[in-house]
């Protein structure tokens, strides 16, 4: 199985959909990718305490 390369920018958008309101599963679809991949890089959000819908965030956060 080969390795994807993920741009700072994908890793954005799985971000953007996440505090969105979509599901992992939702997002995995949606981005071609594999649910553990998008769990991998969202684990350090959650482990921050952030979680979906929070109140909206600026660029600086």
């Amino acid at each position: 199985m080969a390795r994807r390369t993920f741009t700072v920018v994908d890793i954005v958008e799985i971000y953007v959909h996440w505090y969105a309101g979509r599901s992992k599963s939702q997002l995995a679809t949606s981005l071609g990718m594999d649910r553990k991949t998008i769990r991998k890089y969202l684990a350090p959000a959650e482990a921050a305490g952030m979680t979906p819908g929070g109140p909206p965030m600026s660029e600086a956060d």
